[in-house]
This record gives structure tokens, C-alpha cells and sequence, in this order.
């Protein structure tokens, strides 16, 4: 009687498992290429935001055609230009130390973290400005507040270490 050798199972190489590709650069991993492009899409919204700002306000005496302007109408938008300046700053800040951190510039991971944590503080003071005012929007003061927790999430996720 003729019998075949039974062979055994085949052994497991050394070769790398083949995993699933992330689009996430390997100096960020998952979470933390989420709290830049977090930062990125908030940094752009301020500053389109900020330009729609300085636009509003430059064409403030526009408003008052065909009616009698009030006597300081020339400085009425003066505070929305200005405002909307430090705005678009802001935002430019933002959505600039997030694209210097998928860049991996040294150091940009802190900056960025600093940013995001400055930027944390002052929505929180917004929430706060715009929730003391007689005629508060509440809808302003809710989206200020969502920002806040982005931006702080995202300050929290760059200050760990990457492990």
C-alpha cells in the first residue's frame, strides 16, 4: 500500500502584513491630521468670514441711499474693518500653521498647537461677549461655542506626544 506524505501547513513568512493605506502623513497619524484639517477648514471660514467683514463695513454709507445718513456715518464701519482686519490675520495664522504642520516644518506642531489653543481662549471669550449683550443671539453664541471645542480638541490633540 502506497501512501502520500501529508504535507504540513505552509509556515508564515517574515513579510509585513499588508495593511490599509491612510491618507494621513505618518508624522501625524489618524486623530492628529484630523485636528489640522480641522484647523485648516476653520482657518479659511475666518477668513472669508473676515473679508465679508471688511466688505461690510467699507460699504457701511451704502446703506443710507435715498435716506438721511446719520451725522457719523464715515465712522461707522470703521470698527468692522478693523475688526475684520485682526479676523483675516487670524484666519491666514490658522489655516497657515496647519498647512506648515502637514508640510512637517520643524516645529510647526507646536505652533500650530499654540495657535489652535489662542484661538480656543478667544471664541471662548466671544461666547462670553456675545451672551452678555441685551439683544444675545443664540445661534452665534452656539456656533462660537462648537468653534471653542474644536479649536481646544484640536490644541489637546497636537500638545500629546506622537506615539
Amino acid at each position: 500500500m502506497v501512501t502520500k506524505k501529508v504535507s504540513s501547513a505552509p509556515r508564515a513568512t517574515s513579510a509585513p502584513r499588508h495593511r490599509a493605506h491612510s491618507l494621513a502623513p505618518e508624522h501625524l497619524g489618524e486623530v492628529g491630521s484630523a485636528a489640522v484639517l480641522a484647523m485648516v477648514v476653520l482657518g479659511l471660514s475666518v477668513f472669508i468670514g473676515a473679508v465679508a467683514m471688511i466688505a461690510s463695513g467699507v460699504t457701511m454709507g451704502g446703506r443710507y441711499a435715498g435716506a438721511t445718513p446719520p451725522p457719523n456715518v464715515a465712522d461707522l464701519g470703521v470698527g468692522q474693518v478693523i475688526g475684520g482686519i485682526g479676523l483675516l490675520i487670524l484666519g491666514a495664522i490658522q489655516a497657515g500653521s496647519a498647512l506648515l504642520l502637514l508640510a512637517a516644518i520643524r516645529g510647526s506642531r507646536r505652533l500650530t498647537m499654540l495657535v489652535a489653543a489662542g484661538s480656543a481662549v478667544l471664541t471662548a471669550g466671544g461666547v462670553v461677549l456675545v451672551m452678555g449683550q441685551q439683544t444675545a443671539i443664540p445661534l452665534l453664541a452656539g456656533a462660537l461655542a462648537l468653534a471653542t471645542l474644536v479649536y481646544a480638541a484640536s490644541a489637546i490633540i497636537l500638545a500629546r506626544p506622537r506615539s
